[in-house]
């Protein structure tokens, strides 16, 4: 893996280490230095990335500098988000950010946790996500099984929809054509009479110009100003779904294993440390996006409560939960709807204290 992990780095470009701080550790620096190659496929301006280059920087820190990151690797440059947790496990990089939702049959379990409806309070998810790894073994297989360790979940954000109209109600979206994926286009299609329309992320913006669609969602509110997505949206709609997404950073098990019990301490803190971190991130772009939209005269809207509810009746929500457990169970001995019950118990000890709020303006 050395050899590979050499040909890599002359490939790559190398992060500026002064650009995350490493210079002023470089007094503390550990006799013993693991340097580290981290891939993500998402932009490097994106909260996705940005969180966990200020985790790194900190673990460095907290380490006396025996972890180096040589090269980072944004926007699936060296590894697609499909391919993330078996390119890490055989090597590929050291570090991979990686969405269950990519690879839902590698993480059934993982996967079961991305279901809609769950909780809006993306900080509570990661904590109870992460209490729950770290106390069922199961769980901790699922990771280990691909040779990879689990290092941090961040925290969620609630899905949007975007849409290239004025939205005053629920009913407004019927008949639009919306970027989405998998369930979600169900849930739009079922609940809501929209056309769900399969695009990556990528093609949103010119998909918006050309009429292809007429909004978006599967998306989070910090999103739509880092993508530049403002100029064609004229409404933000908070759907009452919630989160939906279940992302992390994973280290593959070899390099782990060869990290010395002081740094596997520290990793073990920092990962239950993450999620409060984490929203705080999530938080400050959602309001970056705000902002902006606001300037430009976006309107936004949020679901009435009687306008969930009928978007869960229409879809049949508990039918898309049987069948959610159903689809995955097939990948996993792990009794699902068990596994799930845990997760909201848990979930239900974090929401009282989350510190998340999805701050609209005022609607109209």
């Amino acid at each position: 893996m050395m050899n590979l992990r050499s040909m890599i780095s002359r490939l790559g470009t190398g992060i500026a280490a002064a650009a995350f701080g490493f210079s002023m550790f470089a007094s503390h620096t550990a006799s013993a230095e693991t340097k580290m190659v981290f891939a993500t496929h998402v932009s490097a301006g994106s909260v996705n990335s940005r969180q966990y280059d200020v985790f790194l920087a900190e673990l460095a820190e907290r380490t006396g500098g025996a972890i180096k990151i040589t090269d980072k690797y944004n926007s699936e440059a060296l590894i697609r988000a499909v391919d993330m947790l078996r390119s890490v496990g055989r090597g590929v990089a050291d570090l991979g950010y990686f969405c269950a939702g990519y690879s839902p049959a590698l993480l059934p379990l993982t996967s079961t946790l991305e279901l809609p409806y769950l909780t809006t309070k993306g900080d509570a998810w990661a904590q109870a996500a992460t209490e729950l790894f770290e106390n069922n073994e199961d769980f901790q297989n699922e990771f280990r099984a691909l040779n990879v360790e689990l290092l941090a979940f961040d925290a969620p954000s609630p899905t949007i929809i975007g849409g290239n109209r004025e939205i005053k109600s629920a009913a407004d979206i019927k008949g639009m054509k919306l970027r989405a994926l998998g369930d979600m286009g169900n849930i739009v299609q079922r609940g809501g009479g929209a056309t769900p329309v399969p695009l990556s992320a990528a093609e949103i913006f010119t998909s918006m110009q050309t009429g292809v669609i007429d909004g978006y969602i599967s998306i989070p509110l910090w999103m739509p100003y880092p993508e530049n997505w403002l100029p064609v949206t004229k409404t933000i709609v908070d759907p009452g779904i919630g989160t939906y997404y279940a992302c992390g950073l994973v280290m593959n098990s070899d390099v782990y294993k060869g990290l010395s019990d002081d740094v596997k301490k520290v990793l073990a803190e920092m990962r239950r440390e993450f999620p409060k971190k984490s929203i705080q991130m999530v938080m400050d772009g959602e309001q970056l996006t705000v902002d902006a939209a606001t300037k430009q005269g976006i309107s936004f809207y949020r679901f009435k409560p009687e306008e969930i509810d009928e978007w869960k009746k229409n879809f049949d929500f508990d039918a898309l939960e049987t069948d959610w457990y159903k689809r995955r169970q097939e990948l996993t001995k792990v009794d699902l709807p068990a596994f799930m019950t845990k997760f909201r118990e848990i979930l239900a000890k974090y929401e009282p204290n989350s510190i998340y709020e999805q701050k609209f303006p005022e609607t109209k």
